[in-house]
């Protein structure tokens, strides 16, 4: 496939990631996910027809893609249609994604730094390398923290190097340690896939860890309610605070091991105006 349908490559690769791991998921629940009408993703994975520009930015944010891929998706699909225009307007949210104003330095600014910044918080072993840092008998050795952490070689050598270059951690006194630093950004292109990416990894080793460790170093607990769904934004503060406040807690002790704290709380039942339209129409 040309680079001129690059985009149409990701969405076939996403859709097919989905299949792989839930046999029963479809083109329509595909298409529900990315907000678009089956027919009309249909249409466009077997070429018969190309996003539009604004379809493309709503396609383009559910897709989880780093902040090269998404340029990539925008060019390939600004080549295709042959469109200056659309060319133009992609590089327009390029721009303005470089003149978001947030907590980092200038100097970090530009597509390199949101590159970086996408894999630090895509990856869940940076900021468990850093809080490993305080953990009596750190090394900062490429070899122990991959004993550590269960990551490759690689991972580490580069996990390291990236949080040394973004100055979230430096040597001091011979030690390398954790530099209590502002590092966020208000830039949402890269936050939020990078957020959801980092979300699927804990979910991931939630799992793993439920069928490998020992029930006396973990708790998986959960509880199913009929619950008053106006109280949401209320209970996600409630698990904020239940966070923080559990985070001081196991801090204040001897910090020996690294932990991750994980609490969902989502709808099991569908949407109920949805389910009173089913019933309607069925009758």
């Amino acid at each position: 496939m040309s680079d001129v349908q690059l985009y149409r490559r990701y969405l076939k690769n996403e859709l097919a990631r989905r299949c792989k791991t839930n046999s029963s998921y479809s083109l329509r629940a595909f298409a529900k996910a990315l907000e678009v009408d089956p027919g009309t993703l249909s249409r466009i994975l077997n070429g018969q027809q190309a996003l539009s520009f604004k379809m493309a930015q709503k396609v383009a944010a559910k897709l989880d893609l780093d902040p090269k891929q998404e340029t990539e998706f925008f060019r390939s699909l600004a080549r295709q249609k042959g469109l200056v225009q659309l060319g133009q307007q992609a590089q327009a949210i390029e721009s303005d994604r470089g003149s978001d104003e947030n907590e980092l330095t200038p100097d970090y600014k530009g597509d390199d730094f949101r590159i970086e910044y996408y894999r630090l918080i895509a990856d869940w072993y940076h900021h468990a390398l850093m809080e490993l840092t305080h953990v009596k008998g750190f090394k900062p050795d490429i070899r122990y923290i991959s004993r550590e952490l269960g990551i490759s070689q690689t991972e580490a050598k580069l996990a390291l190097e990236r949080l040394v270059s973004l100055e979230l951690l430096a040597k001091k006194n011979g030690k390398l340690v954790k530099i209590q630093a502002k590092h966020s950004t208000t830039d949402r292109h890269v936050t939020t896939p990078a957020l959801r990416k980092c979300q699927k990894q804990f979910l991931e080793k939630a799992i793993h860890s439920l069928e490998n460790d020992p029930l006396e170093e973990r708790s998986h607990t959960n509880m199913i309610m009929a619950g008053d769904s106006s109280k949401i934004e209320s209970a996600k503060r409630m698990i904020r605070e239940f966070q923080m406040a559990l985070c001081n807690f196991l801090e204040s002790g001897n910090r020996d091991r690294v932990f991750n704290l994980s609490v969902a709380l989502f709808p099991v039942q569908k949407n109920n105006e949805k389910n009173k339209t089913n019933i309607e129409d069925k009758g």
